[in-house]
């Protein structure tokens, strides 16, 4: 849901020199700028799912990237994604932007095109790896999304934690079991309460709850999982000031979850 000051869905994982994005919703081109990212060196993308408000950003993403590089080759950015809907989008990501590409080819002297590496996985119901980048360990597991198939979780393995991102998802044994013991778990997080209160219809909302994360089942899962400290994110609504956002940790920790709690805002940084 636009809110101002917020972009859309993502999330930078930052291991020493090794940067991988999860999802490129509206703006995340500016945002990994302000938070002093050289996007020639993003080593790779993943994709949750193939919603519009997690995929609008990559072709701004991967065209300025190869901008950026100029009369240098540059490397295709390789984007992991569940083998589905995203990757027909991602495989035709730039073909509205032919003519601009031939032009900067011809005229600029660019050495080569944009072009995405694709790599399509089979997700399963159990946690399995999706690719090695550096010394990051990537793996995936199917979350509930509802009728939306599929949809992915991430957990990342590295030499100094243990990081997990739920993706779009209801609060399920799947997350729970990919977080389980986790450093970090930045998790979606769904208020009815606050949505209803903002003028969303009572149909509406339920069928948002249908396949979003209450905020005291997320509490729940995460205090099972023993995760240390959570971070909530893409979310409905976002909160509009500090009562707000205390209410919103509360709702939380009524699922019983007693670790660190953060809510998410653009270029808040979580450290293991």
């Amino acid at each position: 849901m636009p809110s101002p000051g917020r972009a859309g869905a993502g999330a930078l994982l930052r291991h020493d020199d090794t940067l991988v994005q999860v999802d490129a919703g509206p703006a995340t081109l500016f945002r990994l700028t302000e938070a002093g990212v050289d996007i020639t060196r993003l080593g790779a993308l993943v994709i949750t799912h193939h919603h519009s408000d997690h995929l609008m950003g990559i072709p701004e993403l991967v065209l300025t990237r190869w901008i950026r590089n100029g009369v240098r080759p540059c490397e295709a950015l390789p984007i992991h994604c569940p083998d589905g809907p995203a990757v027909g989008y991602l495989e035709s990501l730039l073909d509205n932007l032919e003519p601009d590409i031939a032009a900067r080819v011809a005229l600029a002297g660019f050495p080569d095109r944009p072009e995405p590496a694709v790599h399509p996985f089979q997700p399963g119901t159990a946690p399995a790896a999706v690719a090695t980048i550096d010394e990051v360990l990537v793996e995936s597991v199917l979350v509930d999304h509802g009728e939306i198939h599929p949809a992915v979780a991430y957990r990342f393995i590295t030499p100094d934690g243990v990081v997990v991102v739920s993706g779009d998802t209801r609060a399920c044994d799947a997350v729970e079991n990919l977080a389980t013991g986790a450093d970090i778990l930045v998790h979606e997080v769904l208020s009815s309460r606050r949505l209803l209160e903002e003028g969303l219809s009572a149909r509406r909302v339920e069928g948002l709850a249908g396949y979003h994360a209450e905020a005291p089942t997320v509490g729940a899962l995460a205090a099972r999982a023993g995760v240390r400290q959570l971070v909530l994110t893409h979310l409905m609504p976002a909160p509009r000031g500090d009562a707000d956002e205390a209410a919103l940790v509360a709702d939380v920790r009524s699922g019983g979850f007693d670790g660190d709690v953060a809510v998410g805002s653009d270029l808040y940084t979580a450290a293991v």
